[in-house]
C-alpha cells in the first residue's frame, strides 16, 4: 500500500474512533498518521511516496511556467508584422529511462506551444521534436531539459 493511501486510511480510522467527521479532526488524524509513518518508515518499504507527491507538484509548477512562456513566445511570432521563422526537427537525447517518464516528457513537449513530439527512436533514448524556430536548437534543448525533463524525472521515475 502506498504511503499516501496508508496515511489517508489512518486518518479515516482516526475519524471513526473520534466519532466526529469534521475537517479539523481529519487533519489532526492526517498529522498523526504522518508522524506515525515517519517514525515507522524504516519498517515500511515505500519511503518515497510522500516526496513523490511534492515532486509531482514541482512538475506541475514547472510545466505551467513553461506553458506560459511558450504561449508568450508563440504570440510574439504570430503578432509580428513579418513572420521570420525557420521550422524544423531537432533530435533531443533524453535521460528518462522508464516508459512512463518518456511518455510524460513527450506529451509535455507536445502540449507546449511551438513544439511537437514527432517520433521516438527505437532505443527510446531520443525524441524527435518539431519546433517553430530551429535557429537556436541548443536553447530549445536546454529549455526542455531544465523546464520539463528534470521535473519529469523527479516525479515519474
Amino acid at each position: 500500500m502506498p504511503l499516501a493511501t496508508l496515511a489517508l486510511s489512518i486518518s479515516v480510522i482516526w475519524l471513526l474512533l473520534r466519532g466526529d467527521g469534521s475537517p479539523g479532526n481529519f487533519f489532526v488524524g492526517l498529522l498523526l498518521a504522518v508522524i506515525l509513518i515517519y517514525f515507522l518508515r524504516r519498517t515500511y518499504q515505500q519511503e518515497r511516496a510522500f516526496r513523490r507527491a511534492g515532486d509531482i507538484v514541482n512538475f506541475i509548477i514547472h510545466f505551467t511556467y513553461e506553458l506560459i512562456v511558450a504561449n508568450i513566445q508563440v504570440l510574439k511570432i504570430v503578432l509580428s508584422p513579418q513572420i521570420n521563422i525557420r521550422p524544423g526537427i531537432i533530435a533531443y537525447k533524453t535521460e528518462c529511462k522508464t516508459p512512463l517518464g518518456i511518455t510524460v516528457l513527450a506529451n509535455s513537449i507536445t502540449l507546449t506551444p511551438g513544439t511537437l513530439s514527432v517520433d521516438i527512436s527505437e532505443d527510446q533514448s531520443t525524441i524527435f521534436i518539431h519546433t517553430l524556430d530551429i535557429e537556436h536548437p541548443d536553447t530549445v534543448r536546454d529549455a526542455i531539459r531544465r523546464g520539463l525533463e528534470e521535473p519529469v524525472k523527479g516525479a515519474f521515475e
